[in-house]
């Protein structure tokens, strides 16, 4: 019996720990960094002051918890596109598929992530200290990174000329993300995956 009740009172911790992230993406989404308040999150999340606090120190804390915990499996997937056999330029389509997927169920709490990093906020500062912009700036980079080391692979193989692929891969990063905040991006994540992967590496030009 002590053994059940230790996996119930387990599954229960895991679950609160889930609303109040639940509940923060809310929040944050809607209201952004600066005026998403904790007490927002603790009144959405159903839950007491001293629950939430148990689990996360501050609402940085609970900020950058909610955006590695929601963009994890989107690395892992990441990484399994890199380390596959598939041919490069194929890994490109894929690759630009799951951004696509991602970033259309995240865009409104990424859309405030990416504001703070840039100093963009709606107080047009940042309320991130220089320290925790750049644990946000770390974050871009690996994702980021990952589309050029296969960009480096087109180039290895022939695929596509010479060219700066950390350049290109922040541009082919800024279309991507562009399009879904902009609403560009159709319920058909594969056809738009092709287009932009299409017009990425071939451009529109007819020759």
């Amino acid at each position: 019996m002590a053994i059940t009740r230790l996996n119930e009172n387990y599954t229960d911790s895991r679950t609160k720990r889930q609303q109040i992230l639940d509940a923060a993406y809310e929040v944050f989404s809607h209201k952004g960094y600066h005026r998403a308040t904790v007490d927002e999150i603790i009144a959405l999340a159903d839950t007491g002051k001293g629950t939430v606090y148990n689990y996360f120190v501050n609402k940085e804390q609970l900020f950058y918890t909610l955006i590695k915990e929601r963009s994890a499996p989107f690395e892992t997937t990441l990484q399994q596109i890199v380390d596959s056999q598939i041919p490069p330029l194929t890994k490109i389509e894929v690759i630009i598929k799951e951004y696509i997927a991602f970033y259309a169920v995240n865009a409104d709490l990424w859309r405030v992530m990416m504001h703070e990093v840039r100093g963009l906020g709606r107080e047009g500062y940042s309320n991130f200290s220089q320290a925790q912009r750049d644990k946000y700036r770390d974050w871009f980079r690996s994702t980021v990174g990952m589309i050029e080391i296969v960009l480096n692979e087109c180039i290895a193989a022939g695929d596509i000329r010479q060219c700066d692929a950390n350049m290109a891969a922040y541009a082919l990063f800024s279309v991507i993300v562009m399009s879904v905040f902009q609403k560009f991006v159709s319920d058909d994540i594969d056809t738009t995956a092709k287009m932009i992967s299409n017009v990425f590496l071939y451009g529109v030009t007819n020759r």
